[in-house]
């Protein structure tokens, strides 16, 4: 339990992954058009439960304070920040790469039609806003589950660890 006058990241990094969790599932499978395009909310099923599933036991290694848990799922939202990353800015800012050949899964899924406030660059795909407000979602989770990580590995003890 933190001190009354220390900032308690364990239950900020817990809440920030919540806090993007839900935000995600209301995008994938609430019609809000124009903030997102959804062809079938329940196709996107499996999209929230690769979301779901990885973040909630993530969540419970921080709740629990489990050191190699916390350690690995800080890991793993890098990863996911980084597909995300990998997925929007690369070939928005790049264009056609060796990691994107063809844009169209942008076009079939509907982006096109999507809030936007960045500008084209050529025919290139533009990050919507539903996707840059989950990638600020997800960089607020990296910061602060990499904040509690190394805020508490000197408090913990060894049972604590794991």
């Amino acid at each position: 339990m933190a001190d009354s006058g220390k900032i308690d990241w364990i239950r900020i990094a817990t809440s920030s992954q919540l806090v993007m969790l839900i935000y995600f599932t209301i995008d994938n499978h609430v019609d809000l058009f124009p903030w997102n395009n959804l062809r079938s909310p329940v196709a996107e099923l499996p999209s929230t439960l690769a979301a779901w599933i990885p973040f909630l036991l993530i969540m419970l290694t921080f709740v629990y304070r489990i050191r190699w848990g916390m350690v690995a799922g800080t890991v793993y939202t890098y990863v996911w920040l980084l597909l995300q990353i990998r997925q929007w800015w690369i070939p928005y800012l790049f264009g056609p790469t060796p990691l994107h050949r063809d844009f169209s899964w942008y076009y079939e899924h509907g982006y096109t039609e999507t809030v936007k406030v960045l500008p084209p660059i050529g025919n290139h795909p533009v990050p919507d806003l539903q996707h840059m407000s989950l990638q600020l979602l997800s960089l607020a989770v990296t910061l602060t589950a990499t904040i509690a990580v190394m805020r508490i590995g000197g408090e913990m003890t060894a049972c604590e660890t794991g």
